[in-house]
């Protein structure tokens, strides 16, 4: 392996070797707060990506002494061939280090294992302890195979994603799927350790691969905001689209209570008066605002 250097690396070196080389080629903006290298001769061969956890109020389920910030989640990791599987290991250990001697706030690090590819092997060799699985919600696009988790399927608070996604949805384009997501916990503060109030299990065996869901129905709530969202823009093919949706999976749900509940969201009145101040009923070509995707 010869003689390797792990150092911090700067936010946008980080971004562009993890999006160039990671089987995800995402990167989300909650990635990047803490970002370290594995060099060999001055080459950049390997990432481990620290940011901030995708619930940012998880970090109490940890332990009732943490306060916000104090959790990190390894986002993404990468490693080149050439350095061969114990430099995941070695990468890993070392930014721990790191954490405890520049950044002594960090009191916990966790992870997930995406099922896809197995079930942390590698989270296991460098000691993590793990927590449970949880079945992720997961849509592939037919057309071109990218993969969307479900979270910004429903997330109202970033409406180009909620409506770009629910559109490919209601074109039948979208194959819905669960996933194993497997997770740990790597305690950096030893005060800590008998005061973490998740319960620790026994590793996994290998487990591998997807749940294909046969029977997939959107949430009736959403599929009411998303109605919503899209008579907003007076979208009215994708609003008549979604109502005709709502008929046949939710039929006997009360859509008058669900509208008038919708309707009091604060997404939902954010998006709206967003809108209504914008005057843009037409969006014009080469111009960037919340409603380009129109």
């Amino acid at each position: 392996m010869g003689k390797l250097i792990i150092k911090e690396i700067d936010y946008n070196t980080a971004k562009e070797i993890t999006i160039k080389n990671h089987y995800s080629k995402k990167w989300n903006t909650a990635f990047g707060k803490y970002n370290f290298g594995i060099f060999k001769e001055n080459r950049l061969l390997g990432v481990a990506v620290y940011g901030n956890l995708m619930n940012p109020k998880s970090y109490k389920n940890w332990c009732d002494e943490l306060e916000q910030g104090q959790v990190l989640e390894l986002n993404r990791m990468w490693i080149d061939d050439e350095l061969g599987h114990n430099a995941e290991t070695i990468l890993i250990g070392a930014t721990f280090k790191l954490f405890k001697m520049i950044y002594p706030n960090i009191k916990i690090i966790q992870t997930f294992a995406d099922g896809r590819l197995g079930c942390g092997t590698i989270y296991k060799a460098s000691n993590f302890k793990y927590y449970g699985y949880t079945k992720s919600l997961f849509f592939e696009n037919i057309d071109d195979g990218i993969v969307y988790h479900k979270v910004p399927m429903e997330n109202s608070k970033r409406p180009k994603g909620l409506l770009k996604l629910n559109k490919l949805f209601l074109d039948n384009k979208l194959k819905p799927f669960f996933v194993k997501t497997y997770r740990y916990g790597y305690i950096l503060d030893k005060r800590l350790r008998k005061k973490i109030k998740l319960k620790e299990k026994p590793y996994p065996t290998y487990d591998k691969g997807i749940e294909l869901i046969e029977k997939y129905i959107h949430p009736f709530g959403l599929c009411v905001r998303v109605m919503l969202y899209f008579d907003v823009l007076n979208n009215v093919t994708y609003s008549n689209k979604m109502q005709d949706y709502i008929d046949n999976f939710h039929k006997n749900s009360k859509l008058g209570l669900e509208i008038k509940k919708q309707k009091e969201n604060k997404s939902y009145l954010w998006f709206k008066n967003e809108y209504d101040k914008s005057d843009l009923c037409v969006v014009k070509e080469q111009q960037t605002t919340l409603f380009d995707f129109l």
